[in-house]
């Protein structure tokens, strides 16, 4: 049972309602570009504070629970009032309790209402709508083409959660993703969630959403993400939400060394890839040397020699013109392991290669390729595929391919 001090009664006041606004950053920009407002109780005759859960917990109605999540709101753009006189630009994010709307309040205009009597342009405000809440899709979407006829941003809230529904991208057609905290944690070494994250952020730069990425707790994950063309930041390595006491919030004093961080980053790796790719140019120019002086069934032998030219290379194999593989897929025998060998097989002389990324730039005219990372059906492991035109003796032109391992 709740104590005394923790009823409805108590705490659905504003002098009982504290407005927190925890910064969203920009990197690239080096500049805060919108703050979510996270509301708490306050206990009274103290300075304790009420976590949200608890707060709303206290209203046991669904009157009493809309009444609240109203008075949140209707602080938190007072609030954030008075700096927006001060930087226009800003976006104020808020959350809204889909779970709440129905029918009978879908036209009540009371966010709109709250909008403009603190003076706020609706396009300076987001709501936060978390999908996994909604119970009638037909409310929803005409929820945002209501509001989304005012003016007001949509952003997506906790994407990448256990709960979360991709096909309400397509419904809600959001302005804002917010990845959540669940798949950003540790993904510097999470390479599942790298990938997940990877396909989210492709997903929104195609629909033209602006991604945030929330929860953010250590560099490491902060530039991983920027590699992935993540600019948006929220969380704890930034800033911890704090009242704005109507200043606009300053840029975090590790934005500048995360830009710094990020760039050192860029310029190593291509450095670094640029050395690597060096010495893969040097590696496939001796094996063409060495097939070229050879004939198609002498091919075989010479790759089983070559396949451990180079401590990357997992499998190389020859294709013709049109696409057919005419070598066997030789192997290095440490690049299965023995668990994934039922699983992943090389591919036999025969196999049609006509329409696989490697070959089809090279029916085209090009005479090298190399493909984006991928599960090599041959090893199990992540690799990239160089194809490069050569001729053997006879001076009949053939395709080279070989699967080189990306480190995870």
């Amino acid at each position: 049972m709740l104590p005394l001090e923790l009823d409805y009664q108590t705490l659905a006041r504003e002098d009982r309602i504290l407005t927190l606004f925890q910064p969203m950053v920009s990197i690239k920009g080096k500049c805060v570009v919108a703050v979510e407002a996270l509301s708490r109780g306050v206990l009274p005759d103290t300075r304790v504070s009420v976590p949200p859960d608890v707060l709303f917990h206290v209203a046991t109605t669904s009157a009493r629970r809309l009444n609240l999540d109203r008075l949140c709101r209707q602080l938190a753009m007072r609030r954030f009032a008075p700096v927006h006189a001060r930087r226009k630009d800003l976006l104020l994010s808020v959350n809204l309790d889909m779970s709440l709307v129905n029918k009978n309040i879908l036209g009540s205009g009371k966010f709109l209402e709250a909008t403009r009597l603190a003076g706020l342009n609706p396009g300076n405000v987001v709501i936060e709508i978390i999908e996994s809440k909604v119970q009638d899709t037909d409310i929803l979407t005409r929820f945002i083409e209501i509001y989304r006829g005012h003016g007001f941003l949509i952003a997506l809230d906790d994407i990448g959660t256990g709960h979360s529904n991709l096909d309400r991208v397509s419904q809600i057609k959001p302005d804002i993703i917010k990845i959540d905290k669940g798949l950003i944690r540790d993904i510097h070494r999470e390479y599942h969630r790298l990938e997940i994250t990877k396909a989210l952020v492709r997903l929104s730069r195609n629909i033209g959403a602006m991604v945030v990425a929330e929860g953010v707790e250590q560099e490491a994950e902060v530039l991983e993400l920027m590699g992935l063309g993540v600019d948006i930041f929220q969380g704890f390595y930034f800033a911890r939400p704090a009242p704005l006491n109507d200043e606009p919030p300053p840029t975090p004093r590790r934005v500048p060394s995360v830009a710094r961080s990020f760039r050192r980053m860029v310029i190593e790796a291509i450095n670094e890839k640029k050395a690597l790719h060096e010495t893969y140019d040097r590696a496939l120019r001796d094996i063409i040397e060495v097939l070229g002086s050879r004939v198609p069934r002498q091919f075989d032998p010479a790759l089983a020699e070559l396949v451990h030219s180079h401590e990357d290379i997992e499998c190389m194999y020859v294709l013709n013109m049109t696409g057919r593989q005419i070598s066997s897929t030789i192997c290095n025998p440490y690049a299965v392991s023995e668990a994934r060998r039922f699983i992943y097989h090389p591919a036999p002389r025969g196999t049609d290669h006509s329409l696989k990324e490697y070959f089809l730039p090279l029916s085209a005219g090009l005479e090298k390729y190399t493909t984006e990372p991928y599960i090599s059906l041959a090893s199990g492991n992540l690799c990239s595929t160089i194809s490069v035109r050569f001729g053997d003796r006879a001076g009949r032109a053939f395709i080279l391919c070989v699967d080189i391992s990306v480190k995870r």
